[in-house]
């Protein structure tokens, strides 16, 4: 991703800070992720320092400086989860994909992340797919996907 690009997604929320999340969605929906070389720029822009965007995107799970492939899966591990069978949905991505959690498979395409409660205790096995809910996760339910 270009400055030029960079710029013209914070020319879009007026350089407001205050849209900071907002920007830092942008920018990964159109990139991929948010390139780690660009914070000083968003932060110039937005007169804030680079440390608070970098803490922005730390701390939240749906946010990278790296690629998370096209298609990024987020199981949940919860207790819930845990109790209703995530270890062997989470093996059953794992043997799927060819990769391990936390990363991304050799083509680019797909990564598997753990991630915190997702809403779905009623419903777990629960994961998020590009923003989409998958729940009463199975390793056959995985296989489909």
């Amino acid at each position: 991703m270009t400055t030029k690009q960079i710029q013209s997604i914070l020319e879009k929320f007026k350089h407001d800070k205050s849209r900071l999340m907002d920007i830092l969605l942008e920018i990964q929906r159109e990139n991929g992720f948010i390139p780690k070389n660009k914070v000083e720029t968003i932060a110039g822009s937005l007169n804030m320092s680079a440390a608070d965007v970098e803490q922005t995107i730390s701390f939240y799970h749906f946010f990278s400086c790296h690629s998370r492939g096209k298609y990024s899966i987020y199981l949940n591990n919860s207790l819930v989860a845990m109790m209703k069978g995530r270890k062997k949905v989470a093996e059953a991505f794992e043997t799927e994909l060819g990769c391990n959690f936390g990363e991304v498979t050799e083509d680019g395409l797909i990564g598997i992340f753990d991630t915190s409660c997702i809403g779905m205790s009623d419903q777990e096995p629960a994961a998020l797919i590009n923003g989409k809910v998958f729940t009463n996760l199975t390793s056959f339910r995985v296989r489909e996907i």
